[in-house]
């Protein structure tokens, strides 16, 4: 049998090893493995995978977004320029078919412009000026409206009538037709009717119709009943303002933008088609200023005609111009000193020849 050390079972026994080896493996592993913190989670990689793929989702949802809502304002813009094309083109054969061939003249002139292969703008426009060209004859007796034979008391109770209705036309042909029987009879009201009635007409024509010399000369027809109040007089005054801008059309375009720019900003959607004009003009100008050597002066004109009218084929034109200006403006290259005038650092002396 043997002895007990005073320290415990002897350090050989079975039973004394197995404290022991455990501690060796502990620390073993401890030394030889990765601490559980130190161990990446599949989870975690994972989760940062999906962070990743839901970015890039949102980002090509965002990048597709707006470029279908470019693609959405450019289809719009292309709708109101048809819309604003066929209108005109309508307008014109109106016009020509009224015999007011040069108000037609500038109509499908305009239409070409817009879109130089509109069906039958060609044809009209000939038709126009073959009919400015023809030499004056004598024209027909215009066929006469069935008189009205209502006596001048039921005359003046249709005016009234049409009046309470704001059927303005109709106010005038009565009251003209009154007149004719009995200047005289209910005068002063008559005068007071009139002049309401062909006040309004004038302004429906201008802002509603697009009827811009027929609205002015019912305004100044008001005017010799009593002085027309300041919405009618600028009404008329932006309807004459257009006639001189468009007159310079494809004959002035700095006279053309000039004019187009004060009605673009007190009218723009005169005629409904002010704004279309104005960046025309701006932009005919501008690239007349651009072919003349003046890149710079022609930018402001740039920039004004895609304010008024979005129209992204002028991007690059406008960008080329901007390059131009920027190269015409920029500073002379300073030239590279020789040898001789190679400065020498502070606190030594040039080295002697």
């Amino acid at each position: 049998m043997r002895p007990m050390s005073p320290e415990g079972p002897a350090a050989d026994g079975p039973e004394a090893t197995r404290p022991q080896r455990a501690i060796g493996e502990r620390a073993a592993f401890s030394g030889s493995e990765t601490s559980p913190q130190e161990t990446p989670r599949p989870g975690r990689r994972w989760l940062r995978w999906g962070v990743v793929v839901l970015l890039a989702a949102l980002l090509i949802g965002a990048g597709g977004g707006y470029f279908a809502g470019a693609e959405a304002r450019r289809a719009a813009q292309a709708d109101r320029v048809a819309a604003v094309t066929g209108e005109q083109f309508e307008l014109g054969v109106q016009d020509l078919e009224a015999g007011r061939y040069e108000i037609a003249r500038q109509r499908f002139e305009y239409v070409i412009q817009l879109d130089p292969g509109y069906p039958g703008a060609a044809e009209r426009l000939a038709e126009a000026l073959v009919q400015l060209n023809r030499p004056t004859a004598t024209t027909a007796p215009l066929a006469t409206a069935t008189p009205n034979l209502a006596p001048v008391e039921e005359l003046f109770t249709q005016a009234q009538e049409h009046f309470r209705n704001q059927d303005w036309s109709l106010v005038i042909e009565t009251l003209l037709t009154l007149r004719a029987k009995d200047a005289g009879y209910m005068a002063v009201e008559a005068d007071g009717m009139m002049y309401v009635a062909l006040r309004n007409r004038g302004i429906q024509r201008i802002a509603n119709e697009g009827q811009l010399e027929e609205g002015i000369y019912d305004l100044n027809r008001a005017e010799r009943f009593g002085p027309l109040d300041s919405d009618a007089a600028n009404w008329r005054s932006w309807a004459q303002l257009y006639q001189t801008a468009n007159s310079y059309m494809g004959v002035n375009w700095a006279q053309a933008a000039f004019h187009f720019a004060q009605v673009y900003l007190v009218a723009p959607y005169l005629k409904n088609d002010t704004y279309l004009k104005y960046a025309i003009s701006a932009r005919s100008y501008a690239d007349l200023l651009v072919d003349t050597g003046d890149p710079c002066a022609a930018l402001p004109l740039y920039e004004e005609s895609l304010l008024a009218w979005e129209n992204l084929t002028l991007v690059p034109t406008a960008t080329e111009a901007a390059n131009m200006c920027a190269t015409a403006t920029a500073p002379a290259p300073r030239p590279r000193p020789t040898d001789e005038e190679t400065p020498t650092p502070e606190g030594t002396a040039p080295t002697p020849t």
